[in-house]
This record gives C-alpha cells, sequence and structure tokens, in this order.
C-alpha cells in the first residue's frame, strides 16, 4: 500500500454540499476525523490515507468531494 495526501478544495457557497455528500455514502473515511480550514475562511479539507494506487484513493471519497480533490504521493520523512 501507497500513502496519498488527498486534498480537496470547495467555494463557500459548496461548503454544505461537500458535507453532505458524505451522507449513505461507505468509506472507511466517514466518521473520522480529519482536518479543515472552512471556519477560518480556507474551504480544504485534508486527509492521509493508504491506497494501492491514485485511482483508489480517491474512490474513497464521495464524487462531489473526488472530482475537487487532489492527489499526492507522499511518505514519512526525517527533518533535520
Amino acid at each position: 500500500m501507497r500513502r496519498f495526501l488527498l486534498s480537496h478544495s470547495h467555494t463557500e457557497s459548496e461548503c454544505a454540499a461537500a458535507f453532505a455528500a458524505w451522507s449513505g455514502v461507505e468509506s472507511r473515511l466517514r466518521h473520522q476525523r480529519t482536518i479543515a480550514g472552512c471556519e477560518h475562511g480556507d474551504h480544504r479539507v485534508f486527509w492521509i490515507v493508504e491506497a494501492t494506487d491514485e485511482e483508489s484513493a480517491l474512490e474513497l471519497l464521495p464524487g462531489f468531494v473526488a472530482t475537487r480533490t487532489e492527489v499526492t504521493p507522499v511518505r514519512d520523512v526525517l527533518i533535520p
């Protein structure tokens, strides 16, 4: 399995839809904590996930969220 950073962006007017999109979706990400900047005016949500590839990582998200998400392969590094 590989690790990916999912960075989802939406506009202020899409914020409610981005959260409502999770209703009824089966995903291991649902009901889990993550970080978001919506309350501070930066309408982005981030997840670090394990998946076999970028497509599989996006499949963890509802369609509305996935189409507005950037996928970046990541790994742990030691900062000197």
